[in-house]
C-alpha cells in the first residue's frame, strides 16, 4: 500500500489527506475552466454581457405591469421623469416649490403694430434660471419647455402681482437681443405675451414623495 492508503486508515491523518486531496483537484477544475474561458475567444458573450434587445425591454415590462401594485407603479413613473431632468432644472423645481407661481412670457412678432402674432420667436422664458442660478442662463426657455412637456409644470395667466417680476424678465439680456432680433432682422413688431407658471398637482405630488429624502441622502453624505 502506498503512503496515502496508509494514511487513510489513521482516523484524523487519514481525514486530512482526503480534504487535502479534494481541495487539490478542485483547485485543478477551476484553473481548467480558467484556462479554457480565456483560451476560447469565439466563445459567445454571456446573455449578462450584452444589452438587452427591445423586445427583451418590452416583455420585462410586460412581466412587471401583470403584478405591479399602485406604490410600485409610482416610483417607476417617478423614476422615469427624474432621468430626464438635469441639476440645473431640479434648481428650478427647487425655487418654484418654495415661491409657488413665478413669471412666464412669450416673444412673438406681428406685421403690425398691433396685429396678431405672425410666428412665435422666443417660448416659456423665465425668470426661475436667475433666482435658481442655474448654469446655463441661456438655455432656461429649453428647461422650461421640458418641464412643462413632462406635465411638472403647468402654465396659468398673467398674475397682477408679479408685475415687478415682469419687468426684471423684460429687461433680461436674451429678450432684449430677441426683440432686437425682431425689428433689425426680422423687420416685424415684437409682441410679448405674459403668462405664469406653477408646479402641477404631478409635480406637487413627485416633490413631496421624493425631495425630502432626497435631502436625508444628501445630509447623511450618501450624495
Amino acid at each position: 500500500m502506498g503512503v496515502i492508503r496508509d494514511a487513510e486508515d489513521w482516523p484524523v491523518a487519514g481525514s486530512a489527506v482526503r480534504r487535502m486531496a479534494d481541495a487539490e483537484t478542485w483547485a485543478l477544475i477551476e484553473l481548467k475552466q480558467r484556462l479554457d474561458e480565456l483560451g476560447d475567444s469565439s466563445r459567445p458573450p454571456r446573455e449578462a454581457d450584452r444589452p438587452a434587445s427591445a423586445a427583451e425591454i418590452l416583455a420585462d415590462l410586460v412581466r412587471r405591469s401583470r403584478g405591479i401594485d399602485p406604490d410600485a407603479a409610482l416610483d417607476a413613473l417617478y423614476r422615469q421623469t427624474l432621468s430626464q431632468l438635469v441639476p440645473d432644472q431640479v434648481a428650478m423645481l427647487d425655487v418654484l416649490a418654495e415661491r409657488r407661481v413665478a413669471p412666464l412670457c412669450h416673444l412673438g412678432a406681428s406685421r403690425l403694430p398691433a396685429g396678431p402674432v405672425s410666428i412665435t420667436v422666443l417660448s416659456n422664458a423665465s425668470s426661475l434660471g436667475r433666482e435658481a442660478g442655474v448654469l446655463l442662463r441661456e438655455y432656461v426657455p429649453q428647461y422650461m419647455t421640458q418641464l412643462l412637456a413632462l406635465g411638472l409644470l403647468q402654465a396659468g395667466p398673467e398674475q397682477d402681482t408679479l408685475e415687478p417680476e415682469y419687468e426684471l424678465l423684460m429687461a433680461d439680456t436674451q429678450l432684449r437681443e430677441m426683440r432686437e432680433h425682431v425689428r433689425a432682422s426680422l423687420r416685424l413688431y415684437p409682441r410679448t405675451l405674459r403668462a405664469s407658471v406653477s408646479l402641477s398637482d404631478y409635480g406637487r405630488a413627485l416633490w413631496r414623495d421624493c425631495r425630502p429624502a432626497a435631502e436625508g441622502l444628501i445630509q447623511q453624505g450618501r450624495y
